[in-house]
């Protein structure tokens, strides 16, 4: 049986489901995905691409228990070709799509409305937890952590890095090539910080002291610079 996807995405957390296989397969194999890393999709939204597969109510319906009640996740929608699980899908209050979702939707004005200026791409994942020494986070796009990153612990994001908490570990912005990218964070003392190609350093005597408020690290004139925020 092909492998079961896992994957962060502009809208959180991507389950791609293969085609060919027993739904009771496919759920033990979703469960040792997120065994794998219980803690860290805790709160994540997710969306759930079966493909061309029609899916039973209850079948959806203890997958998606299994998911929100067993590892804290947030099924938001399902992606598929079969009308019959979308319906499903939308009986179970769940986003129902044909196929992945496009990056953004653009409104149609109404007659003699003046459109409203479009807003810029948002495709942040948010996590709400902490991140472990070990655990590596990387995403296509702005990355929020609700939490710590722990020293020993990577974030990597091609947007910006905001951090709800303390950053020890290292962080990366603008992965990319981005050098305009920012990181953010309510107390800043990690041991490396990268954006685009810049990368800087804490000072190799000791930890550097608790920030008293939140700071911002950019790029200015080339270099990373800490400013506060």
């Amino acid at each position: 049986m092909d492998n079961i996807s896992v994957k962060g995405w502009k809208n959180g957390v991507l389950v791609v489901v293969p085609a060919a296989a027993a739904w009771d397969e496919v759920v033990t194999q979703i469960e040792d995905k997120l065994k794998e890393a219980q803690d860290f999709w805790k709160g994540a939204q997710t969306t759930l691409d079966v493909g061309e597969r029609k899916v039973p109510h209850d079948d959806m319906e203890g997958l998606l228990g299994l998911m929100r009640g067993d590892y804290g996740l947030v099924p938001t929608a399902v992606v598929t070709t079969a009308a019959e699980t979308r319906s499903v899908a939308g009986k179970l209050g769940l986003e129902a799509h044909e196929k992945l979702p496009s990056a953004e939707k653009k409104a149609t004005p109404v007659a003699g409305e003046a459109a409203a200026p479009a807003l810029p791409l948002n495709n942040a994942l948010y996590l709400k937890q902490t991140i472990r020494s070990g655990q590596r986070v990387q995403h296509d796009g702005h990355l929020v952590i609700c939490g710590d990153v722990n020293a020993g612990a990577e974030v990597v994001a091609s947007g910006d890095i905001v951090v709800f908490g303390t950053l020890r570990g290292v962080a990366h912005a603008g992965s990319a090539g981005d050098e305009t990218a920012r990181i953010v964070a309510t107390n800043l003392r990690p041991t490396q910080l990268r954006i685009g190609s810049r990368i800087a350093r804490s000072p190799d005597a000791g930890s550097p002291p608790l920030s008293k408020f939140p700071e911002i690290a950019l790029v200015e004139n080339g270099e990373i610079c800490i400013n506060p925020l």
